[in-house]
């Protein structure tokens, strides 16, 4: 609410002092502009990697497997290693359900994706340490004719300072 205040207040002061004297307002707003595009590449996180608030190469998802539940649902689990200075508290998995007509089949870009969705997961991993975890997913609709290939990619982490 007070930030709103503000730029309210800014806002105002630029259109009284433009209607004054023109060129000191379009300056101040050009000054303004530039101090707003420099504040925003400063406060982003790395923008090659949108979504980790750390190296990415710090942080690995590893033992990742899915099983059976119940209805339309699959269990899945795996280990989260965290070699960056800072405790993680949340993560981002993107998983893709495969339908490949052998259980062999070694290349999953044969299969058809059939499901995919970004699961968000709470777990807690303190600084180069590494936890387990274990989260319920379902795919509705999702109805595989062969045999069931995952695929488990970390697209995101949260930490705290």
């Amino acid at each position: 609410m007070i930030q709103i205040l503000g730029l309210v207040l800014l806002c105002a002061a630029l259109i009284i002092v433009t209607y004054y004297s023109p060129k000191i307002g379009f300056g101040l707003l050009g000054g303004l502009a530039v101090l707003v595009v420099v504040l925003y590449y400063v406060n982003t996180d790395d923008a090659s990697n949108p979504g980790f608030a750390v190296p990415p190469e710090l942080v690995k998802l590893e033992n990742t497997t899915a099983s059976q539940s119940y209805g339309d649902s699959w269990d899945y689990k795996g280990r989260i290693t965290n070699d960056s200075d800072k405790p993680l508290y949340d993560i981002q998995v993107e998983i893709s359900m495969h339908d490949c007509e052998e259980e062999a089949q070694v290349n999953i870009d044969e299969c058809l994706l059939i499901g995919q969705l970004v699961d968000y997961v709470s777990v807690k991993v303190p600084p180069r340490q590494a936890r387990d975890f274990k989260d319920n997913i379902a795919f509705k609709d999702a109805v595989p004719k062969g045999f069931v290939q995952w695929e488990f990619k970390l697209v995101g982490v949260r930490v705290t300072d």
